[in-house]
């Protein structure tokens, strides 16, 4: 019996069941192994798809990675382009000058001559590189005469016009072989920027330009450099990529430590933060099994519990370059990390330079540097430190001989300003005398403006627009030269201290920081590590002072001393908006054509006339009697009613004075009051006094006490007496001179109460 003849189509139809059966099963492999495989290091294992197995979505055929893990339904092509692995990447820029605002990464510079120091690392090569960098210029910027320059290590790459004006730009700037060398290297922009309309001061302060920070650096292409990558240098270049816009940096593993996981937790966060300068970097804790995220990673770290410990370097699956800790039980992490010299505490947050009384000292020793101003207004702040025991509160006088020139032919008005602390202690005309050096010329201000501690010297130029209605003309000649052979000199002090928390915030460091039971309502442990990632940025020279972190229900807990501070008001500081001009009504906001305003003031009584003048006399009686007797009025009260910020700072208790209190708003946010933390550590402009608010804005406003108490910290002497005297009495001047009337007036009494009884006698 013969078999059935078969049909000519069935074989073919089987064949083809047979070729795709294998390749259904090869593809639901590589759809699923990238969930679910990882490496030894902590990376997950991208496995490369490959075009032509398996059938494409329009055929029936379910993607079922995106079945496995949600997050990657929304994840465009652009998306997975992002996370092929020969993609090109950014050594992103690191703003080492805090005194720029950052926010979501970007750096605002704002004037018409600007230069901004940047930190990159790289690893040297023989071959050119490529630095890039991004910017979007304001709408008032003149693109042919607005321009920025750039320099790697004092070589300088190009010029490029700020023509980036509708959105985000990238210019290149090719590096040649031999400048960038291995670890971090010094980046230097300046920006020149012109008004399109207008020519002046007030036109300078609508000039900016924003930097991206996460796309500006060293461009690293994978499939050139990916091997050379595998390195302790690769992995901090990766690592500035990685912490660019504020993104977090992922430490996997940690808790696989056990008990050592919190030391591991607080030295990692602080030795990183030394290690690479600008802003805070933020740490994300992690398991070690996860899931791929959205966007790439650069770098991150993998803890590993070993027999022994070790550090190594590796590529992870996803192009992450992996810093692998392993880890043996009761290994000193200082020990382990203190041959690696790249993540050693670096000298880019050192404290201001250190002043010395008594002598004058040239401005180069604290960091000014000669320098020429080309454009109409411009702002110099330059930060220098005092003994912490310096003090005078009396009338003495500091010197500063200026060595300085300016052109000829300024417009009428130019000037220059000198300030210390914020306040103008010098106006100097730009007028007569010009086309000539002045050298050594005396500025006399009072030394009581300075105080220990961190201090500002400040230039601020003006000169008006010739015409102002105009552009201004295109020239680089110098206007103004100040020269770093200028002196200060700063006068004698005893060894004195006032209570004051400047001291106390410059002694702070990561493990300043203290918490009680309710702290965990306002800080949560992420805002806990980023705040000692801003405490990290400097190193105090003294014992470390401490840090209280307490939330709006534990008001209770702060020591007020004998100041009687409002509860609601300090709640009102944090909880409430800043007051706007058209919610807050200013006195004399009547309107002027109100035609019954002149009768309803002819209509007042007497009565409240006579009780308008009484309430005027008895303010006058409480202001005299505060001044005399401070403690016992409510100005602490006062100036609160009136701060509005996302943080406060006290140190009320004098008894306490190495010890701050800190409470911070709800909506508050802890990377901008980090960044405003290590911004005046190293710049200046930090709390103050007894109260400070840190305003929305990022600036300090403080409070300090009237009934401040100077004492003495040496013996007293003959050499002393004067000054340590002197700054008591000046510390309360009204107290002590009605103490010094009275006492006069009863010695007139006592004195004429003897006379009268000896001519009795004699008669």
């Amino acid at each position: 019996m013969t078999a059935p003849a078969q049909h000519p189509r069935v074989i073919p139809a089987i064949r083809h069941v047979a070729r795709v059966v294998p390749a259904l099963l090869l593809a639901y492999g590589l759809g699923v192994s990238p969930l679910l495989a990882q490496s030894d290091d902590g990376g997950l294992i991208v496995m490369p798809q490959i075009e032509g197995l398996g059938l494409s979505q329009g055929q029936g055929m379910p993607d079922i990675s995106v079945r496995a893990d949600p997050a990657r339904r929304h994840a465009g092509a652009d998306e997975d382009v992002l996370r092929r692995p020969d993609e090109s990447w950014v050594s992103a820029l690191r703003l080492t000058d805090l005194h720029y605002p950052v926010q979501n990464g970007t750096a605002r510079i704002t004037g018409e001559r600007e230069w901004v120091n940047f930190d990159v690392y790289a690893l040297a090569n023989d071959t050119e590189e490529v630095v890039q960098i991004a910017t979007i210029a304001g709408i008032n910027n003149l693109p042919e005469r607005s321009r920025m320059r750039v320099s790697v290590n004092g070589q300088e790459l190009g010029t490029r016009n700020l023509t980036h004006i509708e959105q985000v730009g990238i210019d290149d700037f090719l590096v040649p072989a031999g400048v960038l060398r291995t670890g971090r290297n010094q980046v230097q922009i300046e920006l020149r920027q012109q008004h399109r309309i207008f020519c002046g001061p007030e036109a300078s302060y609508d000039l900016w330009t924003d930097i991206d920070l996460s796309r500006s650096g060293l461009v690293i292409r994978n499939t050139s450099d990916s091997g050379r990558l595998t390195g302790l240098d690769g992995f901090m270049m990766a690592l500035a990529a990685q912490s660019s816009g504020g993104r977090a940096v992922s430490i996997r593993g940690l808790d696989a430590l056990g008990s050592e996981a919190a030391i591991w937790r607080d030295f990692l966060v602080g030795t990183f933060n030394q290690a690479l300068a600008g802003m805070p970097l933020v740490f994300d804790f992690t398991s070690y099994w996860t899931t791929q995220a959205d966007t790439r990673e650069h770098a991150r770290i993998t803890i590993l519990p070993a027999a022994e410990s070790r550090v190594r370097f590796v590529i992870a699956g996803d192009g992450a370059v992996v810093m692998v800790l392993e880890v043996a039980q009761a290994t000193d992490p200082q020990q382990l990390l203190s041959g690696i010299n790249a993540v050693s505490v670096q000298d880019h947050d050192k404290r201001p330079p250190l002043i010395l009384p008594e002598m004058d000292v040239p401005f180069s020793s604290f960091g000014v540097e000669s320098e020429n101003f080309s454009q109409r207004y411009a702002l110099r702040n330059h930060a220098f430190r005092l003994p912490d025991d310096w003090l005078v509160l009396t009338a003495a006088k500091a010197r500063i001989y200026l060595d300085y020139a300016y052109a000829t032919n300024l417009p009428a008005g130019s000037m220059l300003l000198l300030q210390i602390n914020g306040t103008t202690v010098r106006l100097l005309p730009l007028r007569g005398e010009g086309g000539a050096p002045i050298t050594r010329f005396p500025i006399d201000f009072e030394a009581r403006l300075m105080h220990p501690g961190t201090n500002v010297l400040g230039f601020e130029l003006f000169v008006p627009g010739d015409p102002p209605t105009l552009p201004c003309a295109a020239n680089d000649a110098p206007v103004l030269h100040i020269s770093d052979s200028s002196t200060l000199h700063v006068p004698y002090s005893p060894s004195m201290s006032i209570p004051d928390m400047d001291l106390a915030f410059a002694a702070l460091s990561p493990d300043s920081l203290r918490l009680n039971d309710m702290s965990g309502r306002a800080y949560s442990q992420m805002d806990i590590l980023t705040l000692k990632a801003a405490l990290a940025r400097t190193r105090a020279a003294i014992r470390p002072s401490i840090l209280h972190l307490i939330s709006l229900d534990d008001l209770g807990s702060i020591p007020t001393g004998h100041y009687a501070a409002d509860r609601r008001l300090l709640e009102d500081a944090v909880l409430l908006p800043p007051p706007t001009d058209a919610l807050v009504p200013q006195p004399g906001m009547d309107r002027l054509d109100d035609p019954f305003l002149q009768r309803r003031v002819e209509q007042r009584s007497m009565s409240l006339a006579f009780s308008a003048g009484w309430d005027a006399v008895m303010e006058r009686g409480r202001w005299m009697f505060e001044r005399v007797f401070p403690s016992s009025g409510d100005q602490l009260n006062r100036w609160l009613a009136e701060q509005r910020g996302q943080a406060v700072l006290f140190q009320l208790d004098a008894t306490r004075p190495d010890e701050i209190w800190m409470l911070r708003g709800p909506d508050s946010d802890m990377h901008a009051i980090a960044h405003a933390v290590a911004r005046a550590r190293v710049n200046g402009g930090g709390p103050r006094g007894q109260v400070t608010v840190l305003t929305r804005d990022g600036n300090w406003e403080s409070w300090l006490a009237p009934d401040r108490r100077p004492a003495l910290l040496e013996p007293w002497s003959r050499e002393n007496f004067r000054a340590a005297m002197g700054n008591i009495v000046s510390a309360r001047p009204i107290f002590y001179t009605i103490l010094m009337l009275g006492l006069a007036i009863i010695s007139a009494v006592v004195a004429l109460r003897l006379v009268i009884s000896t001519r009795e006698h004699k008669i």
